[in-house]
């Protein structure tokens, strides 16, 4: 039962008007946490899937994936537990020098592992972001090295064979997307679409036509992209609200699952599968209760798809599996002195998801 009602040509949308691009990054590098609790939060990495680097002369922790990325997570030593930022690959070293001379910024050196150059920028929330060219890419690390045969009534694909995949970490092959709440929405993704090149390829409204929701893809022209590399959630906070890994299939998602649970981490959502990305999603608590997401078998668009526009309701966010978590239902009594666009957001999450949930 999709809970989608969809248009690519709508009067009652308001569009989203997508600016001449200065430059078109290619991929999500890597995300930029600050930790009072260091350790623990290592824990939790290498537990969902990632692999610590050596790094003797830093309190600064990395960690890798089994991708090609020289790392994947930056931990940075705080007071304070904060998500501090992203970076994005540029296609071609002549794109730092055009974005850095658009802001008035210097190209400088990467401090972290593979080297490289960056611009570093903030974006309207106060967020790092960077963008990144020429560092040195690793081997990529040996798992299961192709994805289990499926039997089903129409082919039988797998004779004579077992599935018995291990309890074990889900490996993380890379960063797919990061989820952030914006109270600047329009001004928000206008800078990354502007300095980035990002296409809107999904955005949910409200009931009024505007925009709340929008999940954008990277333009790579003619070659697949992920649904969306980024997603920005109008909202009242400046919030980072989930960031998401790719796995290899739903297996090695589920069998993370036993494992995650087996270490006594918190689990927040999934299994289950999303509507608008079409991600096999599992969602799990770090040690301050930032959201990190395991998904496989998400949708691939080249530049050509065209944008979606689909009113936002809480049953559009999965296709199957359990309703959201309470955590992230609004109230049902809405404040009287909320924002108009606050209680537009909480009116089309209230619209009952499916006839048997509550």
């Amino acid at each position: 039962m999709s809970e989608i009602t969809s248009s690519h040509n709508n009067s009652e949308f308001q569009i989203i008007e997508r600016p001449e691009p200065i430059v078109r990054a290619d991929a999500v590098a890597h995300v930029v946490f600050a930790r009072r609790d260091v350790d623990t939060m290592a824990r939790f990495l290498q537990d969902f899937g990632f692999r610590p680097l050596e790094n003797p002369s830093r309190e600064t922790r990395y960690f890798r994936g089994y991708g090609t990325l020289p790392f994947c997570v930056e931990v940075i030593p705080s007071s304070e537990d904060d998500f501090i930022g992203f970076a994005l690959v540029a296609k071609d070293a002549n794109d730092l020098e055009t974005l850095a001379k658009y802001d008035g910024l210097q190209v400088e050196s990467c401090d972290g592992p593979g080297g490289g150059m960056r611009v570093r920028f903030t974006d309207p929330d106060g967020r790092r972001v960077d963008l990144i060219h020429g560092f040195s890419p690793v081997p990529a690390l040996t798992t299961r090295d192709q994805l289990l045969p499926v039997n089903s009534p129409l082919q039988a694909r797998r004779v004579n064979a077992t599935v018995r995949t291990p309890v074990q970490p889900s490996p993380v092959f890379r960063i797919g997307h990061v989820v952030l709440q914006s109270p600047n929405f329009d001004v928000t993704v206008d800078w990354y679409m502007r300095r980035f090149g990002f296409i809107p390829t999904d955005v949910q409204a409200v009931d009024d036509g505007r925009p709340a929701l929008g999940f954008f893809r990277l333009d790579r022209g003619a070659e697949p992209a992920d649904h969306h590399s980024l997603a920005v959630l109008a909202g009242p906070s400046k919030t980072m609200l989930h960031v998401s890994t790719e796995t290899l299939d739903i297996d090695a998602l589920g069998q993370g699952q036993q494992f995650l649970r087996a270490r006594g981490w918190t689990h927040f959502w999934g299994i289950g599968r999303h509507q608008l990305g079409s991600q096999v999603f599992d969602y799990w608590k770090d040690p301050v209760g930032d959201e990190w997401e395991h998904y496989s078998d998400g949708d691939l668009m080249t530049a050509e798809y065209p944008t979606g526009y689909h009113k936002l309701r809480r049953g559009g966010l999965w296709e199957w599996g359990d309703d959201i978590p309470d955590s992230m239902r609004p109230p049902e009594d809405i404040p009287e002195n909320a924002p108009p666009e606050v209680k537009a957001l909480i009116q089309a999450l209230l619209v009952p998801p499916r006839p048997w949930l509550r």
